[in-house]
């Protein structure tokens, strides 16, 4: 899952919001060096991944998007549900307030905690506030913007080419609608198996969470 849909799901508590957004860049135990809140954070992160990367709507989704994305669809997918999300907030959020509130709160509570980042982190946090990424996720112009960045990025760091790009035009021709769709049942599931994993990290924190509503 990408940034907005990790920051929603990661719920209310600071320490929690800041180990979420920094799971990326926190490999295995190095989580042991962050305060317990932070560490649950990380490994809240990890949850929300492993749950995403293995339920079956995720799995179609990848697929419809496999033949023109290849081997970067994982990654389409991701940056399209963002979007899903973005756009349809109020749907998606109904306990939350509107998407451009709830990203200047966040915001903010991330850039007083900034220099407690791994520096990569704050490259993505400066991108992040800078181009207003969270609320642009709902337009598809900006998310193309966005795509196209990561293009660059991956095309200098990996040295192959990159097409994230062409993310919206794949879904369309696999049918928009029906991944939408989708999506929603997708969301629906996890925010509430994500609640239960914040509430009980330790006793939820296991194959039977872990696994997808059949």
């Amino acid at each position: 899952m990408n940034y907005l849909a990790h920051l929603v799901l990661g719920g209310t508590d600071s320490d929690v919001r800041l180990g979420n957004f920094i799971g990326d860049s926190i490999k295995g135990n190095q989580l042991n060096r962050y305060p317990e809140g932070v560490a649950e954070g990380i490994r809240f992160h990890r949850w929300v991944d492993h749950f995403a990367d293995s339920h079956p709507i995720a799995l179609d989704a990848r697929a419809a998007l496999r033949p023109r994305l290849d081997r970067l669809a994982p990654v389409g997918v991701d940056m399209l549900y963002d979007h899903f999300l973005a756009k349809n907030f109020n749907r998606c959020c109904p306990d939350l307030p509107s998407l451009e509130e709830y990203a200047q709160h966040v915001m903010l509570d991330l850039e007083g905690r900034r220099m407690e980042m791994p520096a990569r982190s704050q490259r993505f946090f400066e991108g992040m506030r800078r181009y207003k990424w969270l609320v642009g996720y709902s337009a598809q112009s900006d998310m193309e913007e966005v795509c196209r960045a990561m293009d660059q990025r991956i095309a200098a760091r990996l040295g192959i080419p990159s097409n994230l790009e062409v993310v919206f035009d794949a879904a369309h021709a696999f049918g928009w609608s029906e991944l939408e769709d989708h999506f929603f049942q997708f969301w629906e599931e996890f925010r509430r198996k994500a609640v239960l994993q914040l509430e009980h990290p330790r006793d939820t924190y296991s194959l039977e969470v872990f696994t997808a509503e059949k």
